[in-house]
């Protein structure tokens, strides 16, 4: 039977303390679309066809609650959690109807460094999916810190279908569909949030997002530049309650037949750290707050 591979990250799921707040912020400054609400929790939308991209939840701490990887239909779901069931990691019970805005079918579970995440098919998901200046179309990839990256990256490979599209000094670089990365799994000392990107639809929206951050208050903390693998455009940024975030674009696009790279293809110059070289590197603030934020300990329990 062939391998069950998830297609997307779907959603983000992140804990904040201030919910009031943090969701001014992702409507009116990092400029996503209200999709649904609760007493606790905000949901929001980019234009892609998602129901929603991010959710944020009042919580005592901030923090990741999980990411959720999108499925194409039940079976597949179904073959997913056969696949994590056999890599032997604790999951929220068999596939079943979700209770979340949106719905949707699917499970929750833990990969080996206790970091939580879904897989989730059938969605109510949207038919409006043309671009719109500045606003971003989707979750580009998740990036997490791993004290076990080889242990995370097997399972990954063999539960969930990633397959490696390069490989730098410091992180693994997987793909689930033609985007050459949808999750980033760095060599670091402990399991915990790097950062979020959402995609962009250009280089300009990219540019026009540094600028609405500033005028809010929300320096840019390492950008604008051009990362090696990927080639894609970034900007990063400390958003609320030093939530490490970044803007993304062009996202380079590969085949099944990719060959990965390895850290020696991956070398700067003295003083670079991307291609264009406009700026030395991240600042402090930025590297403090991509190793602050710690998964939940029940965020892989979906309800229902």
């Amino acid at each position: 039977m062939p391998q069950a591979r998830v297609r997307a990250v779907r959603s983000v799921v992140l804990a904040v303390t201030d919910l009031e707040t943090a969701t001014r912020f992702f409507t009116e400054v990092w400029n996503l679309e209200p999709a649904a609400s609760t007493a606790d929790a905000a949901f929001f939308r980019g234009t892609g066809a998602f129901h929603h991209i991010l959710s944020i939840h009042r919580a005592p701490r901030a923090g990741m609650i999980r990411v959720v990887f999108d499925a194409a239909d039940r079976a597949t779901v179904d073959a997913l959690y056969a696949q994590v069931q056999a890599a032997g990691r604790p999951a929220d019970g068999a596939p079943r109807a979700l209770p979340w805005p949106g719905g949707g079918y699917g499970f929750g579970f833990k990969d080996p460094e206790q970091r939580n995440f879904a897989v989730v098919c059938d969605v109510a998901d949207r038919k409006d999916i043309a671009d719109r200046p500045d606003r971003p179309r989707k979750i580009s990839h998740a990036n997490l810190n791993c004290a076990d990256n080889e242990a995370t990256f097997a399972f990954m490979r063999d539960a969930l279908g990633f397959r490696l599209s390069d490989h730098a000094n410091n992180f693994r670089f997987l793909r689930c569909n033609a985007d050459h990365h949808s999750m980033v799994i760095g060599f670091n000392k402990d399991a915990t949030l790097n950062h979020v990107a959402f995609e962009m639809p250009d280089l300009d929206s990219v540019m026009r997002g540094i600028g609405r951050m500033r005028d809010h208050g929300y320096p840019v903390e390492w950008g604008p530049g051009r990362h090696g693998p990927g080639n894609n455009a970034f900007a990063y940024f400390c958003g609320p309650e030093e939530l490490p975030l970044e803007y993304t674009s062009e996202m380079q696009l590969v085949t099944e037949d990719h060959v990965a790279r390895t850290p020696d293809d991956w070398k700067w110059p003295p003083g670079r750290v991307d291609q264009w070289g406009i700026v030395a590197g991240p600042t402090a603030r930025v590297k403090r707050a991509q190793s602050l934020f710690r998964f939940s300990d029940d965020g892989y329990r979906l309800g229902g």
